[in-house]
């Protein structure tokens, strides 16, 4: 008799642990999914960035490069005479395109 007393909190707490160890499994499968599709996202958003920056620092390189030529081009142009008139024209060239980049700035910068 005493022995049927002592088993029974046990055999009443055996279903409690049974599904208390299934909801913990159930839950950690679901904070795993969860997880995996986090750092899934996170990959293709760094490649994203990547390729942005690539392209951005290939396209610098070619627009520093095309503004190079265009100024030895317009050096070459107006020749020995007018070398001081073409380098003041390529600086005010060179100061607008800054001029321009700080404003695209700033506003990229009001959006936020």
């Amino acid at each position: 008799m005493s022995d049927d007393i002592g088993n029974e909190p046990q055999d009443r707490l055996a279903p409690f642990l049974a599904m208390a160890t299934r909801v913990g499994s159930t839950v950690g499968s679901i904070v795993a999914n969860g997880a995996a599709q986090v750092m899934a996202t996170q990959r293709r958003e760094v490649r994203k960035i990547a390729g942005v920056l690539a392209l951005a620092f290939t396209a610098a390189v070619f627009a520093c490069a095309a503004a190079g030529f265009a100024a030895f081009s317009l050096l070459v142009t107006l020749g020995e005479e007018h070398r001081a008139a073409a380098s003041a024209l390529i600086a005010v060239c060179f100061a607008l395109l800054s001029g321009v980049a700080i404003l695209l700035a700033r506003d990229r910068r009001a959006d936020r």
